[in-house]
């Protein structure tokens, strides 16, 4: 059982928690893994009876250890009066139980469960599980971005012929100008799961990924691991994503621009040119 604290955190305490809770919910969501079909939630995305289930095994232990932080989660959840209000306290938990839940409804194993905290607005702790590798990645401010227990940092180069780019899909916007430009000069992913793109350009994997149809859930964890590892990470427009008035969110979409830094510096300038 995860224990109350009765002190402020630590970012390595934090982080700590990520992990506990992002295994929790691994584990949960395996049980269910080729069992389940999908169904359609008010904004027609899929939902499965495995994101209820990790979810609330997170959420379970999340409040029992943390009952003064507040929660911003990707499904409904089933007592909130467990957790604080978002306006009565400045961490706030991020939770998105299972990041790829089309994959996971036909039983691909190509997804993720994504934690973070932010405190004031910015993320300061994080982990993703990596369904794919059973492998944990988790950040803090204070420690820095890990693959497992060995630390990451980004090796910075430029972009090229080789670079390979994780597009998300563009079903509801029209696919910008200079990303059809980009489809001729780089390599091109879509695993599904905007998590799993930033944790794997975090860990080297992937070079940069791109994605306009983002949640800040789908997000929190993997930017904290870009940023912490070296990379660069900011909206598609080029400016910075934190601080976050997660208050007034409502599953508006946060469109995201990752990668190294002179990838993403690279990236951005195209994107910038054909919106002038």
């Amino acid at each position: 059982m995860i224990q109350p604290m009765s002190r402020p955190p630590t970012n390595a305490e934090l982080r700590k928690t990520a992990c506990d809770l992002a295994c929790l919910g691994a584990n949960e969501a395996r049980r269910w893994l080729g069992r389940v079909t999908a169904s359609r939630k008010a904004d027609n995305t899929p939902v499965t009876d495995a994101d209820h289930a990790a979810q609330e095994a997170i959420l379970y232990h999340l409040a029992h250890r943390f009952p003064d932080h507040a929660i911003l989660t990707e499904e409904d959840v089933a007592k909130p009066h467990r957790h604080e209000t978002i306006e009565q306290t400045e961490y706030c938990w991020l939770v998105d139980p299972i990041d790829g839940t089309r994959n996971f409804a036909r039983g691909v194993r190509l997804y993720a469960v994504s934690i973070a905290v932010l405190h004031a607005g910015r993320p300061i702790a994080a982990a993703v599980f990596d369904a794919t590798t059973d492998l944990l990645f988790s950040a803090s401010l204070d420690e820095g971005a890990f693959r497992g227990e060995e630390p990451m940092h980004l090796t910075d180069r430029p972009i090229d012929h080789d670079s390979t780019v994780a597009i998300s899909s563009f079903r509801r916007r029209e696919i910008p100008l200079a990303v059809r430009g980009w489809m001729d000069r780089y390599l091109f992913r879509n695993h599904g799961s905007v998590a799993l793109h930033l944790a794997w350009v975090a860990a080297g994997l992937l070079d940069a990924a791109y994605t306009l149809e983002c949640k800040l859930w789908d997000a929190a964890a993997g930017a904290l691991l870009i940023q912490t590892a070296g990379g660069t990470i900011t909206g598609h427009d080029g400016k910075p994503l934190w601080p976050f008035d997660v208050a007034n969110y409502s599953g508006q979409d946060v469109p995201v621009l990752a990668g190294a830094p002179t990838i993403h510096a690279a990236l951005l300038d195209s994107l910038r040119s054909r919106h002038s």
